[in-house]
């Protein structure tokens, strides 16, 4: 005789537990460290994450610090962050000005920036831009303040357009008086 209500209840499935890590943003910065720095001008990546940075022998998670190296890009950990608004804000106070950019994300992966508000012209690209103005802009008479003033003109041009000039200012400023030197040597001397 079958007795209503005293047959056992089926096993209940174990839920999946949830780790307090995964509603976290964590900050991993993948940093180029390769042999072409002057022609790899704007390859390091700031991403939020959702899972931490994972070192690249023992793949344990790491939340601050240096993770490895492989294939010319530097991985490193910059801290774990209850909201995404709080990692955003600790990336404008540790890099300034970024870029999000699109990129094909990771299952983890939430957002992706570039380092500064414009993208890095390479020192050939720098040059190439610069070339016309060269011969409107600088005389044998123009004075090294005047060079100063023309590469801050330059600069602030190339940001209307979205850029920023080569990183290496010294090289601009001696190759502009370099061009300007040279307009100097080729002028005829007074007889």
């Amino acid at each position: 005789m079958l007795v209503m209500g005293l047959r056992s209840a089926p096993a209940a499935k174990a839920a999946p537990c949830i780790r307090k890590e995964q509603f976290m943003f964590y900050i991993v910065v993948h940093e180029y460290v390769g042999p072409n720095p002057s022609e790899k001008v704007d390859e390091d990546i700031i991403y939020i994450t959702r899972q931490p940075a994972l070192t690249n022998r023992s793949r344990e998670p790491r939340i601050t610090g240096w993770c490895g190296s492989s294939n010319d890009t530097s991985i490193t950990a910059h801290g774990a962050y209850r909201t995404r608004k709080a990692a955003l804000k600790a990336i404008a106070e540790r890099w300034g000005e970024t870029r999000e950019v699109t990129l094909p994300f990771e299952d983890s992966e939430v957002a992706a920036f570039r380092p500064g508000a414009y993208t890095p012209m390479t020192w050939c690209e720098t040059q190439a831009w610069l070339y016309e103005s060269l011969d409107r802009e600088i005389t044998a008479d123009t004075s090294d303040a005047e060079l100063e003033a023309l590469e801050e003109n330059f600069e602030a041009e190339a940001n209307t357009e979205g850029y920023t000039l080569y990183r290496d200012r010294e090289l601009l400023t001696d190759w502009l008086a370099e061009y300007r030197d040279e307009l100097r040597a080729d002028e005829p001397e007074d007889a």
